[in-house]
């Protein structure tokens, strides 16, 4: 099957950069910061207004320019995801693409037997049901939260590549860019972390009662405290290509 390239090369000519958009990456502070390069000012607690301003610098592949790709590490990049897309702010369009997609009756073969529907309620799933359906769905079904960054980084030569894991990543951005930095609110929902260890099984929690736990006290669990030893396994065979490809753009 030909499965067209991803629409996601962004190019700012003040800082003569392309940009490979990857969601859940800190790209709206990315884009933010290259907007700004351009003279534009964004809102930055609103990150539906700067996807809307930075899709107007959408190019083709044969724009000249250095290309700029920025990474994450896949674990925390899901849970990010789990939280922003599906906990705090539903989006029909990700979960839909897990529940209705036939895999799921091998992944969580008990919960689909008792639905009432064809389709799962979102609400009973765990953290770990979902990281064992999204394990079997490939890239492809997926919504773009939650695909693989290989998924939109592949077939592209990057000239620069920035670990949003680094410490220094802000640094290296700003001046690759030639300009301050524009942070743009914290990314997934790590603000509305509690500030100790306080569900150490938060992987077992339903999307449920999450929700009804954020509605109550404004507050959900740490990402950390949702990457169990068998997320974690399940996450890595998942994102494999990921894991792999990194290493090879860091090294």
């Amino acid at each position: 099957m030909n499965i067209p390239r991803p629409n996601n090369l962004l190019y700012f000519p003040s800082a003569n950069i392309r940009y490979t958009l990857v969601l859940k990456n800190a790209c709206s502070t990315v884009m933010a910061t290259l907007l700004s390069r351009e003279g534009i000012s964004v809102n930055v607690m609103d990150v539906d207004e700067v996807h809307r301003l930075a899709i107007a610098y959408a190019c083709k592949e044969t724009q000249q320019g250095y290309i700029l790709g920025v990474v994450r590490d896949p674990a925390k990049r899901f849970v990010s995801a789990f939280l922003d897309k599906i906990v705090v702010n539903l989006r029909p369009a990700v979960w839909r693409s897990i529940v209705i997609h036939p895999s799921t009756r091998l992944s969580l073969p008990e919960l689909v037997n008792s639905s009432s529907t064809d389709e799962l309620d979102i609400e009973r799933l765990t953290f770990l049901d979902f990281v064992s359906a999204v394990a079997l769905i490939p890239d492809l079904h997926l919504e773009a939260h939650l695909r693989s960054q290989s998924w939109s980084l592949a077939g592209r030569k990057h000239d620069y590549i920035l670990s949003v894991d680094s410490p220094y990543w802000q640094r290296q951005l700003a001046d690759l860019v030639g300009g301050n930095v524009v942070v743009v609110r914290p990314h997934g929902t790590q603000q509305y972390a509690y500030p100790d260890n306080a569900y150490p099984n938060a992987d077992h929690m339903t999307i449920g009662d999450l929700r009804n736990n954020f509605l109550l006290t404004g507050r959900l669990p740490a990402a950390k405290d949702f990457l169990s030893p068998k997320a974690v396994d399940i996450i890595r065979t998942r994102y494999k290509c990921d894991y792999t490809a990194i290493a090879d753009l860091l090294t």
